[in-house]
């Protein structure tokens, strides 16, 4: 074996013996943009096997894929490929505190709003991005994940069971952090053809996309300040309602294979990211100043969000990469304090 793919994998091994799947991992990464793909964060050097396991990344509702930058490269640096679509990504500006980008956008708002929220163009881009990752000759095609954060969680899901449906194996994990199971298909409608594992990061502090109950997002545009339970229908037709049809714990319900971690005191934003959550608070931050929806912040009593500590675990088990150390860590979750609850499926 080269010096330097022994090198690497010891550097990995001793990495995650000594304090598991956290901090970055043991490879540098660079950041690029693929035409018609979105932004690609990869390792660099050379996979210790040959080729790298590669995620596809699917980003939140009117969410650009470069706001999740940090906690991307944190997934790249533990030796995942990581293709994140930058479609979909603007919604325009629809707050009255900016009265004169919201004037300047109001013709086009109506479009890029449905543009944003146009599921099965979401599920047509995740698709194409599984298609580039299996083309690459340094991607393993075995080992291939799907991971999503918010519609991108409940888009993930969807499209895993597409292909399910159709009797194809190419994904082998699906990793949904607060999944909206408000996009359609209704993800937990169809979870059921999901044969790979599922593992589900969702919150009851999270005020738009809590585990199970309803929506307790506020909206902060002078006279419609209050709650958007009513407006929910409004936005989204006449059959989505405040709890998103059991959120995610529904779609846990209905999979065959998952486990579901409920997080302790984060956000709908923070819950996605790394170390303290401060980048993912910056994106909050914009999203408020974009939208004028009142995204809460929930006073954590700890400092390291365990979120892709416990998803790089996750895909190291599943995917067949470190399956012992990834198996190990997991198994650490039912003493974390960091965690509220795991339910696994029988």
């Amino acid at each position: 074996m080269p010096l330097a793919l022994l090198s690497a994998q010891l550097c990995s091994s001793a990495l995650a013996k000594q304090d598991g799947f956290k901090g970055p991992g043991p490879y540098a990464v660079s950041v690029s943009s693929v035409e018609g793909q979105g932004l690609l964060f990869a390792p660099t050097g050379s996979a210790p096997e040959g080729s790298w396991p590669a995620v596809v990344f699917a980003h939140g509702l009117c969410g650009p894929a470069e706001k999740y930058s940090s906690t991307l490269s944190r997934l790249a640096s533990w030796g995942f490929m990581v293709i994140a679509s930058q479609q979909q990504g603007d919604c325009g500006v629809m707050n009255v505190d900016h009265p004169f980008a919201t004037l300047g956008n109001l013709f086009q708002l109506p479009i890029k709003f449905s543009n944003a929220v146009d599921f099965s163009g979401m599920a047509d881009d995740i698709r194409s991005n599984l298609r580039y990752l299996k083309s690459r000759s340094d991607v393993d095609s075995n080992r291939l994940a799907l991971m999503g954060h918010s519609m991108g969680g409940g888009m993930v899901v969807d499209v895993a069971s597409g292909l399910g449906a159709d009797g194809s194996d190419l994904v082998k994990a699906v990793v949904a952090i607060a999944p909206w199971n408000g996009v359609q298909p209704t993800p937990s409608s169809v979870v059921r053809s999901v044969s790979a594992p599922i593992l589900i990061f969702c919150s009851m502090s999270d005020a738009l996309c809590p585990c199970s109950g309803e929506v307790q997002l506020s909206d902060t545009q002078g006279v419609l300040t209050g709650s958007v339970s009513p407006e929910i229908p409004l936005l989204f037709g006449p059959s989505a309602d405040p709890t998103w049809r059991g959120g995610a714990m529904a779609i846990f319900d209905n999979a065959q294979n998952a486990v579901l971690i409920d997080i302790n005191r984060v956000s709908h934003f923070t819950i996605a990211g790394i170390d303290d959550g401060g980048d993912m608070q910056n994106f909050a931050d914009w999203a408020r100043g974009e939208s004028g929806l009142n995204f809460n912040r929930p006073s954590r009593p700890y400092v390291d969000i365990p979120t892709m500590e416990y998803a790089i675990a996750f895909l190291n088990k599943s995917l067949n990469l470190d399956a012992k150390s990834g198996q190990s860590f997991l198994d650490q979750s039912a003493s974390d304090s960091r965690i509220v609850d795991i339910h696994r499926s029988r």
